[in-house]
């Protein structure tokens, strides 16, 4: 799974510490020692101070050729590359070597400030948020009370931590412990936030349990000789992620990059992964996977109506009605996100209830599901209510401006607290009539 290496090194004791484990690796053919030198007055690639000149240079290749000495498989090929910053930040020059060499594994050192409850600098986070590639983020051995010495680490992949939310990144990043070598155990853990009702609950924990039970079926198929242990725990995932892994002294957390609201809404780094990251005592492995979002809208049917009343909770808390109603709404994979309902009145068909959760708009969704309700229902003379800002918009599908007074009445009703007053109420009557009938 890592053939190819790039371990940004400050040259410290930490980076042999890293060094030492990646040569262990299975697979490992080559690996690229980094180092990143800048300018008077200016840091190192993880918070070291600068130098310049020629002694700089001299000791820079000096202490990259005793790292690389530590390497001892002559099967893996070890380069070294010293990059200066040209004004850039470290993290870009990081990234620039990365996208340059390709490697299938990044692996940083993540340090602890004497006044900071966070194992990883900026630096390292912004590798993490921006990077195109698996990485592994290490951390120092952590010495006894009453002995200078650092005990005899086990192997990296031994015992796994797997925090699974069955988003379609996480199955992504489960398929990666098959090409793992050297694991015995893996712990899947589901962290569940809040459930409000008792019978909610239970329901819910039933079915948790059921997809952990056949997440861990896919890899006994695969790897029978791992054993798999499942667990549930409530309250906040990154706590929980961070406590079971000292509890269990696992080796590795091992996580995808997104959880599943962060893959919909395309955030580039995970909330929960971004805290594991910083403040996990434990190694932890970010298993890139790409965004290839699924997105389809179609009606719903009336016992789907709910899907449309969730979205609608911040938007007057709007209620559905099965008999008048017909609600058409996008789906990202498998989440309600925007809707557009078309309501059948004694004299006429309004649209209205276009909504999109905040976290989703600016991707078009809003379009999306007028376009579908447009479609299912413009055989019909279609009657709304714009905003004034967005005339335009809903121009493009086919609706023009008219007085008040030709809405059906029932229609005309609803702004009847206007009194007749359309721009102090900040909307504008429109209709759509079937291409047939224009």
């Amino acid at each position: 799974m890592f053939e190819k290496v790039l371990i940004p090194t400050d040259l410290s004791e930490q980076s042999e510490h890293i060094i030492r484990h990646a040569a262990g690796l299975d697979h490992i053919r080559e690996i690229i020692l980094l180092h990143v030198l800048t300018g008077n007055g200016q840091r190192d690639a993880f918070g070291s101070p600068g130098r310049s000149g020629e002694s700089l240079a001299g000791t820079v290749w000096q202490k990259l050729n005793r790292l690389r000495d530590l390497i001892r498989d002559p099967a893996i090929t070890v380069r070294l590359v010293v990059q200066e910053s040209s004004g850039e930040s470290i993290p870009a020059a990081i990234m620039q070597t990365a996208e340059t060499e390709r490697p299938s594994l990044i692996i940083m050192g993540a340090r602890k400030g004497l006044l900071s409850g966070s194992l990883l600098g900026s630096g390292g986070t912004a590798v993490l948020t921006h990077g195109r590639t698996h990485i592994l983020v290490m951390r120092n051995p952590e010495r006894g009370l009453l002995s200078p010495t650092v005990p005899e680490e086990p192997a990296l992949f031994a015992k796994i931590l797997f925090p699974l939310d069955f988003s379609k990144p996480a199955k992504d990043a489960l398929a990666c412990i098959e090409t793992l070598d050297g694991s015995s155990e893996v712990i899947l853990l589901h962290v569940i936030r809040k459930i409000e009702r008792q019978e909610s609950m239970n329901l819910h924990v039933r079915e948790v349990e059921k997809r952990l039970s056949d997440a861990r079926e896919v890899i006994r198929k695969k790897r029978p000789e791992i054993r798999v242990k499942m667990m549930i725990r409530f309250g906040s995932p990154f706590q929980q992620i961070c406590r079971v892994s000292s509890e269990e002294q696992v080796t590795l957390i091992m996580m995808s990059r997104f959880g599943k609201m962060d893959y919909l809404q395309k955030i580039p780094l995970g909330i929960t992964t971004s805290k594991v990251a910083r403040e996990a005592r434990k190694p932890v492995l970010v298993i890139y996977t790409d965004i290839s979002l699924s997105i389809f809208v179609r009606e719903l049917t009336t016992a789907e109506f709910y899907f449309a009343e969730k979205i609608w909770i911040d938007y007057h808390q709007t209620k559905s009605d099965p008999v008048m109603d017909r609600i058409f709404c996008v789906f990202v994979e498998d989440t309600p996100v925007s809707v557009a309902r078309c309501k059948r009145h004694p004299d006429g068909y309004e649209i209205d209830g276009i909504f999109t959760w905040k976290e989703f708009r600016g991707n078009g969704y809003a379009r999306k599901a007028i376009g579908a309700l447009v479609e299912g229902c413009g055989n019909e003379t279609l009657y709304m209510y714009s905003v004034s800002s967005l005339v335009n918009f809903y121009a493009s599908f086919g609706f023009v401006p008219i007085r008040e007074q030709e809405l059906p009445a029932t229609i005309r009703e609803r702004y009847s607290w206007a009194m007749g007053d359309m721009n102090a109420a900040d909307v504008c009557p429109m209709m759509r009539v079937p291409p047939e009938m224009r």
